[in-house]
């Protein structure tokens, strides 16, 4: 990370109006259709089916037998001391889990065209994945695009997260293992499960919180033992936000060692589309299939690092309303804000690292960006009218022609020509100062930075683990677990990052 002065012709919001990406308002044409189309449709059609529908579940489960609480899963695979390899002396620094998947292998590709595939590589990695087959139709694709030939001989892996005598082959023999396989609740938990066996190292992109929430309780102890660094949230939800707020802690005490952050506001100007797993995953979430519980309602999120429940407060403002914005940009001063669904889960891992830092009380808001109060209200509506959609199983068929099937996503040449993310974060310290940052990526954040992200996680785990912030195996958050060391990663491959103090002189700006 560079020091220098920030344009003062833009300021902090120089390298996106430079770029010359926005957001397109939406026209009076569409404003009016959504009003006087969308609306009564989903007054009287999607609501009162999703309410009979939700009602009559509640009201069947009410009088049905309760059914007895589900079990914790564990395959009872037993690892022998001898059956572990020393990270140093494992074959790969990287395997990609799932690199048949839409973002899978885009994280392949990543890894391809960044660090390469030849026997010199300075990376050492392999895919992996349920068919041999479609792994290698993957690596033609991937070979035929980048123009890497050599790129057919990575090696792959045949594993079946649902099969756990082949799990071992996944793991044992690599220093991270890095998966796209969602939803994690129904693929996930095996691979938790011997990634901490095996003391290896583990990254996902979920945002299944609660999930994630029972892999610790469940695991916590086991990689404390191996060493295993388990880093779940390490995509789009919820890298932006998690680093973003502990580099504003960090600018506080570069300043006043004893000041802390005591609130953060986020604005998201985000372009991008929706891909298929990503729905899958939050139709899961909506038809409400329960987890196993978690013994005496223990919460292992806001645990410090030290294993104690962290006592200060973490408060998350939720925003209905369509507030005019303030940020530092001429270019959007006619901007209001929105609900933006994933806040729910970005905030979960901001508060999970204000607890492992055991931090000060923090309040925590998020909005996504507009570029005016027509186009506010028309993404407001258009996420409550999928969220309603998929509550009943009429109109939730309806849109699974309408949507992405699992597997499909954006186009390349929209990822990288039309999407992009500019998260904004303003923030107070405990003594008043004030803070803001900016992290820009210049492409799909979704999907194709997702896989950047990914593969820089887990290659921050691999190569640079003696370097990280956290100390030994356990659970850490992104921010907790990775730190500078991913922040410097991200920053040279791609992204964009600043923070600064506002209003001070130009020369104690941060930007890279």
């Amino acid at each position: 990370m560079t020091s220098h002065q920030q344009d003062n012709n833009y300021g902090i919001f120089a390298p996106v109006e430079k770029d010359g990406k926005s957001l397109t308002p939406v026209s009076n044409e569409k404003f009016a259709l959504t009003v006087m189309v969308g609306v009564p449709i989903w007054l009287t059609v999607v609501l009162p089916l999703s309410t009979v529908y939700q009602v009559s579940k509640a009201i069947v489960k009410a009088v049905s037998p309760a059914p007895p609480p589900k079990k914790l899963e564990d395959s009872g695979y037993q690892v022998k001391e001898s059956d572990i390899i020393p990270r140093p002396k494992r074959t790969y620094d990287i395997v990609v889990l799932g690199a048949t998947g839409f973002t899978g292998k885009l994280a392949a590709r990543h890894l391809a065209k960044t660090y390469g595939c030849k026997d010199d590589s300075k990376v050492k990695w392999a895919i992996a994945g349920r068919s041999k087959e479609k792994l290698e139709a993957v690596k033609k694709s991937l070979a035929d695009e980048l123009q890497l030939p050599e790129l057919t001989n990575v090696p792959t892996l045949v594993v079946d997260t649902s099969v756990p005598s082949t799990l071992p082959n996944l793991v044992r023999d690599t220093r991270a293992v890095v998966t796209t396989v969602g939803p994690f609740q129904k693929y996930g938990s095996a691979v938790v499960e011997f990634c901490a066996k095996f003391g290896t190292h583990y990254c996902d992109i979920t945002g299944e919180v609660d999930w994630a929430e029972l892999m610790m309780y469940q695991w916590q102890g086991t990689a404390q033992q191996t060493g295993a660094k388990i880093v779940p949230f390490c995509g789009h939800d919820s890298i932006p936000w998690d680093l973003s707020t502990s580099q504003l802690v960090a600018e506080l005490k570069r300043v006043d060692e004893g000041e802390d952050l005591a609130s953060v506001e986020f604005v998201d100007e985000l372009k991008s589309a929706p891909s298929g797993g990503s729905l899958e995953t939050m139709q899961l979430s909506l038809r409400g299939e329960k987890l196993p519980p978690i013994e005496g309602g223990e919460k292992p999120l806001r645990n410090t690092a030290k294993g104690g429940h962290h006592i200060n407060e973490f408060s998350h403002d939720t925003v209905f309303s369509l507030p005019k914005l303030d940020v530092p940009s001429a270019q959007r001063r006619s901007a209001h804000g929105s609900f933006f669904l994933m806040s729910v889960i970005n905030s979960r891992v901001v508060s999970w690292t204000q607890a492992l830092r055991q931090g000060a009380p923090l309040s925590y808001q998020e909005v996504a960006f507009n570029p005016d109060q027509k186009t506010a209200f028309c993404n407001t509506f258009g996420t409550v009218f999928l969220v309603t959609s998929l509550l009943n199983p009429i109109t939730a068929k309806f849109m699974s022609y309408v949507l992405p099937a699992p597997g499909q996503g954006p186009a390349m040449k929209a990822m990288i020509e039309d999407s992009y993310g500019a998260i904004y974060a303003k923030g107070t310290g405990t003594k008043g100062s004030k803070v803001e940052s900016l992290m820009y990526f210049d492409k799909c954040p979704g999907y194709l930075e997702t896989g950047r992200m990914l593969v820089e996680s887990g290659l921050s785990l691999a190569l640079s683990e003696d370097s990280l912030p956290s100390i030994g195996g356990g659970f850490f958050s992104p921010a907790y677990g990775l730190g500078k060391v991913l922040l410097d990663r991200m920053v040279e491959t791609g992204t964009h990052f600043s923070v600064r103090h506002v209003g001070e002189q130009g020369s104690n700006k941060k930007e890279s």
